[in-house]
């Protein structure tokens, strides 16, 4: 079990190290880093296509080193300081209408990871939340689930915790929901008893006949093919997080108490990102004081 998420991130930057900086700029010496040359570079990825969060991550790396080779006198000041990084404009995010929804749910019905599917609708969770989602994380009595352990992006291995300290958190569930769940809690232990000794108990509420980690591709595949079986908008399994959102707030439900459901640290990161639901909300709201106005 490992018990820090960074791991992951460190093997992210590990990659971006290796297979972006090191080829381009790996050859030139420190003092031969200059800013034009650098700005040339971080445009190279910008024309490459490569999304501006990665080239962020990309620039704060070499930013770090070239601050580091500062300290150490290697430089008399950090060369990439004064570049400029691409503006990025944000793409809007696909997701489903609440018909699109219960169709897609009503294709998967029959399907081993229907639960995963259905969870990511109904609670927004990310998808290493839920293949990491244990039985002991469930009050089915309460009616909460609590997100404290989640599976790594190969699906290799088990973190504790969440993506943030904010993450690690209890989500109400409805009653469509906890159904869901006592039936697959079902289905799980009957499971057990046809593997016998061979089942690998992880205590997981989405996992593999055998009691194993789902890998997060094959969910992905899964997911891609009953998307074309249902007939619904081609999206991406994280637009179901946010298909998630926009039903909620579409529904009036309060900013704070979404921010909550999803782990974010605070009510700007949510409003920050589903900024571009919020005008239609404007518009609906505009609709209903008319309303009252035209009724008095």
């Amino acid at each position: 079990m490992i018990k820090q998420h960074n791991f992951q991130t460190a093997g992210t930057y590990e990659s971006y190290i290796n297979h972006r900086i090191i080829p381009a700029l790996g050859h030139t010496v420190l003092s031969s880093l200059t800013p034009i040359l650098l700005q040339n570079y971080v445009n190279e990825l910008h024309d490459e296509g490569l999304a501006g969060s990665t080239i962020t991550k990309i620039y704060n790396i070499m930013k770090s080193s070239l601050d580091y080779a500062v300290n150490m006198e290697l430089l008399p000041s950090n060369p990439i300081k004064t570049i400029q990084l691409p503006s990025v404009k944000k793409k809007k995010d696909n997701v489903w209408e609440v018909a699109e929804m219960k169709t897609f749910l009503n294709t998967a019905k029959q399907d081993r990871f229907y639960l995963a599917f259905h969870l990511t609708i109904m609670t927004g969770m990310w998808r290493g939340e839920i293949l990491g989602l244990r039985w002991r994380d469930v009050d089915l009595e309460k009616g909460v689930l609590y997100v404290r352990q989640t599976l790594s992006k190969d699906g290799k291995q088990f973190l504790t915790g969440a993506k943030t300290n904010s993450g690690i958190r209890g989500i109400t569930l409805p009653e469509e929901t906890l159904s869901a769940l006592q039936s697959q809690k079902v289905s799980i232990a009957k499971e057990k008893l046809k593997c016998g000794p061979v089942y690998l108990d992880n205590d997981l509420v989405v996992c593999t006949t055998k009691g194993t980690p789902v890998n997060p591709n094959n969910l992905k595949r899964t997911f891609l093919r009953l998307v074309k079986e249902a007939g619904v908008a081609a999206i991406r399994f994280h637009d179901l997080r946010h298909s998630h959102v926009t039903m909620l707030l579409a529904k009036g439900v309060h900013a704070k108490v979404i921010s909550e459901r999803l782990g974010h640290s605070n009510i700007k990161t949510t409003l920050d990102i589903y900024s571009h639901v919020l005008p239609s909300m404007q518009e609906e709201a505009a609709n209903q004081i008319d309303a009252f106005a035209k009724s008095n």
